[in-house]
C-alpha cells in the first residue's frame, strides 16, 4: 500500500472474530487523536491513502480498514455469506473501533464516515464513544432524492440492475456500477434498502433511536455534484440525528479550485485545505475529551 513509510498494514479483528485487512499510518510520538475511517460501500481503504498520510504527518494516527469480502478482506467461499451491509456497521466497523481504541496511547477517537461508513453510527451505540465524527456523502439512498435521469438511473439500479446481478452471480462484478466486486449478500441487501421507503430503517432493529441518541459533534459534508450522494439524501440521514447539532457543509468544485468533486473527491490530493478543517475539527473537540483506551463509557448494543 501506498502512503510512505508510516503506513503499516493491521489485521483488525471483528466482533465475531473475522480477521479483516487494515492500515495503520503512525506519526511521532506525540498524537492529537485517532481518527478511524470506515468506508462506504465497495470503496477499498487504499482510496484513503493520501489522506491517512498527511494525517499522520500533522500528528494524528488514521486507521483504514477493509470491510469484509471487499478489497484485501477476501473471504473463503464458506464465510462469504457473512459479508453483508448489516454485517460490516455491527461487527466490522465496531470491531475496528475497538481496534482503534485497544491498540492506541489512549488518546480521543475522531471517526471519519465516507457514505456508508457514517450510516454505521445507527448500528451501535458503541460509536457514542468517540470525540466526533465527521461524515463525507453520506446518506440514506431511496431514489426519490434524485431528480430527472438521475432518479430513472437510481430506481433502475435497485429494482432491475443489483437484483439481476445477485441472481447470476455470488460475487456481483464491478462492471454492474459498482467500481469493485461485491458480495452476494451485501448487494442484496444494498437494493433491498434502496427499494424500501425509510431506507435501511426498517430492516435495522433500533437503528433510529441510535441515530436520534448520537450525541457527539457532528459536521457533514455533500458535494454538489456527487452523483451518489446528492444534498437531498445527505439531509435524509442528517435529519434523524436529533440529539446533537449538525454542521452541515455543502461545496461546490469550485470552492476548491476544481471543476471536479463527486463522490470521492474529497479524499484525493488537491483538497488538502480541506483536510486542514477535518484535522481542525477533530483537535478541537478531541481537546479535553478523556482518552478511551478500553471499552468503558456507553454501553454497547450487542454486534
Amino acid at each position: 500500500m501506498n502512503g510512505g513509510d508510516r503506513a503499516v498494514t493491521v489485521t483488525i479483528p471483528a466482533t465475531d472474530g473475522v480477521p479483516l485487512a487494515g492500515c495503520e499510518y503512525r506519526p511521532g510520538p506525540d498524537v492529537r487523536y485517532d481518527l478511524l475511517v470506515l468506508p462506504g460501500i465497495g470503496v477499498p481503504q487504499r482510496l484513503f491513502r493520501h489522506l491517512g498520510a498527511w494525517f499522520a504527518e500533522r500528528q494524528v494516527r488514521v486507521v483504514t480498514v477493509d470491510y469484509r469480502g471487499v478489497g484485501a478482506s477476501r473471504l473463503a467461499a464458506a464465510l462469504r455469506t457473512t459479508a453483508r451491509l448489516s454485517t460490516w456497521a455491527s461487527r466490522d466497523a465496531v470491531g475496528a473501533l475497538r481496534f482503534v481504541e485497544e491498540t492506541g496511547n489512549g488518546a480521543p477517537v475522531v471517526l471519519l464516515g465516507h457514505s456508508f461508513g457514517g450510516q454505521a453510527i445507527g448500528f451501535s451505540a458503541e460509536f457514542r464513544r468517540v470525540a466526533a465524527a465527521i461524515l463525507v456523502g453520506a446518506q440514506f439512498g431511496q431514489a426519490r432524492h434524485w431528480d430527472g435521469l438521475g432518479r430513472v438511473k437510481v430506481a433502475a439500479y435497485w429494482n432491475l440492475i443489483l437484483p439481476a446481478a445477485t441472481a447470476l452471480f455470488e460475487v456481483v462484478p464491478s462492471w454492474t456500477g459498482l467500481g469493485t466486486p461485491l458480495p452476494r449478500g451485501a448487494a442484496e441487501e444494498w437494493a433491498r434498502w434502496g427499494r424500501t421507503r425509510d431506507w435501511l430503517l426498517p430492516h435495522v432493529p433500533g437503528a433510529e433511536a441510535l441515530y436520534a441518541g448520537f450525541d457527539r459533534p457532528l459536521r457533514a459534508y455533500a458535494t454538489l455534484d456527487d452523483p451518489i450522494a446528492p444534498p437531498r439524501a445527505v439531509a435524509e440521514l442528517l435529519r434523524y440525528f436529533r440529539a446533537t447539532s449538525v454542521e452541515r457543509v455543502d461545496l461546490a468544485p469550485s470552492d476548491l479550485g476544481l471543476e471536479r468533486l463527486g463522490h470521492f473527491g474529497l479524499f484525493r490530493p488537491g483538497v488538502e485545505r480541506l483536510w486542514h478543517e477535518f484535522l481542525e475539527y477533530g483537535s478541537r473537540h478531541a481537546e479535553g475529551t478523556p482518552g478511551r483506551g478500553s471499552r468503558g463509557g456507553t454501553p454497547a448494543v450487542p454486534g
